[in-house]
């Protein structure tokens, strides 16, 4: 119960709060943009819908990744800097519940992303194929990098003194995560590249949806990424819970 209510109380700041509303504007900013640009640019509204709605997806996990970084730097290190960390701990539930308290903050932050999306991928591939399974796999995908990533800047956030300190690490990690955007499907192809897509849960994921928006293949397929994806988040969250039983000030 102590865990619930701790659970609402991250929820309602992250959705009520200045910096919330910031992100949420931010990240409708980023998807108008690109989807005037796919819908209004000459070569690009040439694409087919399937590849435009993988584009599109590649953006909103890449909002989905970047939420988990800065909200998962935030989570105990923002705590420590605003000197609110002591009256956290001093609460009656544990430092592992706290943590939990704040990925399913961030996770809420991912649901909200998620929902503002649905009207931009609708508008670049309502003409094309699999858009209602893109609606679906890009909703799993993004569930578990916000799991993977949060989890694991959470548990970064706990063992390191201070917010800049563990946001440059997380920045870090977004740009290298980020590579197969970057890269694009030709350079992907590469031994590096495939080297990259295996071990990067980003890549998997951006594979995933690949796979079914793209090539419309079915979710035998898909059961390799589903198996990284899924490797993961239960490293991820081991990682969160050992550095989280023990928090220091």
């Amino acid at each position: 119960m102590k865990l619930m209510t701790l659970i609402r109380k991250e929820c309602i700041e992250d959705i009520f709060s200045s910096r919330g509303a910031a992100l949420y504007l931010v990240g409708c900013g980023v998807l108008s943009v690109f989807s005037l640009l796919l819908v209004s640019n000459t070569e690009l509204s040439l694409l087919d819908n399937a590849q435009a709605v993988y584009m599109m997806a590649g953006i909103i996990m890449s909002l989905a990744l970047l939420i988990s970084v800065i909200r998962g730097s935030d989570g105990f290190a923002g705590e420590r800097d605003r000197e609110t960390l002591e009256l956290l701990l001093i609460t009656p539930v544990s430092a592992v519940d706290i943590g939990i308290a704040k990925l399913m903050g961030t996770f809420v932050s991912w649901l909200i992303i998620f929902l503002l999306s649905i009207p931009y991928l609708w508008a670049v591939g309502s003409t094309g194929q699999n858009l209602w399974p893109a609606f679906i796999y890009i909703f799993i995908a993004g569930s578990f990098l916000v799991l993977i990533f949060g989890g694991f800047m959470l548990g970064l956030s706990a063992r390191m003194k201070t917010f800049k300190e563990v946001l440059s690490i997380g920045l870090t990690l977004f740009l290298l995560s980020a590579s197969p955007v970057i890269l694009g499907p030709s350079l992907r192809q590469s031994g590096i590249g495939r080297l990259i897509d295996h071990v990067n849960p980003f890549g998997s994921a951006l594979n995933m949806i690949d796979s079914v928006v793209v090539d419309s293949q079915n979710i035998s397929f898909q059961l390799p990424h589903l198996a990284t994806l899924t490797i993961c988040t239960i490293f991820a969250l081991c990682f969160l819970y050992a550095t989280t039983r023990r928090v220091e000030l």
